[in-house]
């Protein structure tokens, strides 16, 4: 029977949180037996890389060039070229902790994507497709994902074969690899092109994003419903607008950011309401 993967990438800035919390909170919760876990490096320090290895962490070198969010993807695909799994986890590390099982999630839907749409609606495609690629390109991707709700890359189950595909569409597709943002862009073209299954928001639960609020018992995320949230991600390209302070794993962590908190839920809405309001006025 083959093994599932757990991959994500790291450096020196993030290796104590993946360390302290993301892997912490990964052992605690999630039964690993038949599951490798892979960290690419992107700048580790020898002591983090000693640590990770001493938890039974498989540790990848990483390529020096490029944007981190770019060629996480392509030394991924270079890795599942060389080693034979069955289902991948594909998911950040910085800004995620783990507060309950995943493993029958590998089995549902097991040919397709399974991914997290976000809750709201925001003008995410036309803020990169017609900066970051050829004319051709341009076209067919719109084509693809015009009105499509938008997926984030943060946490993507695959079949470890066709996510290697999406790895060689990333490498193939991406004019400027140094740059951030593209890469969300071919995930959900890619994933639109092959067949994708959404799954429950408590897999990849991003605060600013999700249409119900949530609340924080003792450290612990939960939806307004009382359900636990799986797979926490206090998503934001900088750590000032990340929505959660003294984010991680443990009843001292995660208090809310209120300002940046509602700050993002405004501007989300007022996106999705423009956005919705040209649609109308364009049928």
């Amino acid at each position: 029977m083959l093994k599932n993967i757990i991959i994500t990438a790291a450096n020196g800035k993030t290796g104590n949180f993946v360390i302290a919390h993301w892997l912490t909170s990964l052992k605690q919760n999630i039964n690993l037996d038949t599951v490798d876990i892979l960290v690419i490096d992107y700048g580790l320090t020898p002591a983090q890389k000693k640590k990770l290895k001493q938890e039974g962490v498989i540790i990848m070198d990483g390529l020096r060039k490029y944007h981190i969010v770019n060629k996480r993807f392509f030394d991924a695909a270079a890795y599942l070229k060389k080693h034979v799994y069955n289902q991948v986890l594909f998911i950040d590390s910085g800004d995620v902790i783990f507060q309950g099982e995943i493993a029958h999630v590998f089995n549902m839907y097991p040919q397709s994507f399974r991914v997290v749409p976000l809750g709201k609606r925001i003008l995410f495609y036309k803020w990169f497709v017609f900066n970051h690629f050829e004319r051709d390109i341009k076209r067919e991707i719109w084509k693809v994902i015009n009105n499509k709700p938008v997926i984030n890359a943060g946490v993507i189950f695959a079949p470890a074969k066709k996510f290697i595909e999406l790895c060689d569409d990333m490498e193939r597709l991406i004019r400027d690899k140094k740059e951030f943002g593209p890469d969300q862009i071919i995930v959900n073209y890619h994933l639109y092109k092959d067949t994708v299954k959404f799954i429950d928001s408590k897999y990849n639960f991003m605060m600013s994003t999700a249409y119900a609020g949530f609340k924080i018992r003792k450290g612990v995320f939960y939806k307004l419903s009382g359900e636990k949230v799986v797979i926490v991600h206090n998503a934001g390209q900088m750590d000032f607008f990340r929505p959660i302070y003294n984010f991680g794993y443990g009843k001292s962590y995660n208090q809310v950011k209120h300002v940046i908190y509602f700050l993002k839920r405004c501007t989300y809405y007022i996106l999705e309401t423009y956005k919705i309001i040209t649609l109308k006025r364009r049928r």
